[in-house]
């Protein structure tokens, strides 16, 4: 099995994105809802609105590539997780086609302790390793300390996922 590691903020959703406040369109909500046959109500609005106004459509598109190009999955590795509702992320992958490529990995680890980012990463990363069948993965992140942990598998994004971001994966997990 091919892997994804994704990360959202800086890989698909840009850094000073803020179109969804632009767009204040609570019936947006219902909108997604029925077309979608999810009840995107039970989840934070502007967390919605994001996905659905600043996740980058090339972005999303490069993302899609790489995954149909090499058959991989994602596991999300992002502060998007949530405790609160575990099936979140499906949810809102929903809302870009990107729901057929999930692994249900949405376990939240304690990893706090006092560790960075990227060790917090780097720890549940590996304990996705251990746990699933994984041929070959990629880690597409904007967390440069990462490279550290994963210095053959990492691409760091500078905002989105940009074309030589896309060729970087697509050649990772074809190895």
């Amino acid at each position: 099995m091919n892997i994804v590691f994704l990360d959202i903020d800086g890989v698909l959703q840009p850094y000073n994105s803020g179109y969804r406040f632009l767009n204040v369109d609570k019936t947006i909500i219902e909108k997604l809802s029925i077309l979608y046959n999810t009840d995107y109500s039970r989840y934070d609005f502007w967390d919605v609105a994001a996905v659905y106004y600043d996740w980058d459509e090339q972005a999303v598109a490069r993302l899609k590539y790489i995954l149909n190009e090499t058959n991989s999955k994602i596991i999300i590795s992002s502060n998007w997780r949530s405790k609160t509702f575990p099936n979140k992320m499906i949810d809102l992958l929903k809302i870009h086609n990107l729901d057929n490529y999930w692994i249900a990995d949405n376990i939240i680890f304690d990893y706090q302790e006092n560790n960075t980012l990227a060790k917090r990463r780097s720890k549940e990363i590996n304990h996705s390793l251990e746990k699933y069948n994984i041929k070959n993965f990629v880690i597409l992140d904007d967390e440069k300390e990462l490279e550290i942990y994963f210095p053959n598998n990492s691409v760091i994004t500078h905002n989105i996922i940009e074309i030589k971001d896309m060729k970087k994966c697509i050649k990772i997990l074809k190895f």
